[in-house]
Parts: structure tokens; C-alpha cells; sequence
């Protein structure tokens, strides 16, 4: 599955802006994403593109899109496609 197949989807995805939050956020997201159904997903607000993130999530049978919208400002869309549970790494190296 591609973005192109979801992105219609996209904009009934849950939003969590991360920007302002201190500390790790890691285990509440991942709670959220964990909890998700196949074709659900959650839009992330970051002020970084959040690389270790996307390995994460495609454990969990996730895909992305992200866009930038400033220089501090990134948007990531993430959509279940499949379910799955993987082990994750600590959230210590994440954020």
C-alpha cells in the first residue's frame, strides 16, 4: 500500500503535537499507535523530522508521509496497514 491508497484517510487521523511537550513522549505514542486498527493512524507534529520514528512504526505496521512545512515544522501522517507487534527498542535513543 502506498499513501496515494490512504491519503484520503488521512485527515480523520488522530493529531498529537509533540512540539511542545518535554521529555519523552515515546510511550504515550506508542500506546496510541499500538491501540490503532488497520486503516487508522495518527498525525504527528514535530519540529524535526523524526527518522528513529519511522522504523518504529513500520514495526508496528505502519507507513508514512511527511511533509515540511517550515523550517520547524514537520507534519508526519502514519497509516496502518497491517497488524503487527514487534519488539521496540528503549525510548532513550528515540527522543
Amino acid at each position: 500500500m502506498s499513501y496515494e491508497n490512504w491519503k484520503n484517510k488521512a485527515q480523520g487521523f488522530q493529531t498529537v503535537d509533540v512540539r511542545h511537550i518535554q521529555g519523552s513522549f515515546f510511550e504515550g505514542l506508542k500506546k496510541r499507535a499500538e491501540a490503532l486498527e488497520v486503516g487508522e493512524g495518527l498525525h504527528i507534529i514535530q519540529t524535526f523530522e523524526p527518522h528513529p520514528l519511522y522504523a518504529v512504526m513500520e514495526g508496528l505496521g505502519y507507513e508514512h508521509h511527511t511533509e515540511q512545512r517550515s523550517e520547524a515544522e514537520f507534519h508526519v501522517w502514519f497509516c496502518r496497514t497491517e497488524k503487527k507487534t514487534a519488539p521496540l527498542p528503549s525510548s532513550r535513543w528515540l527522543f
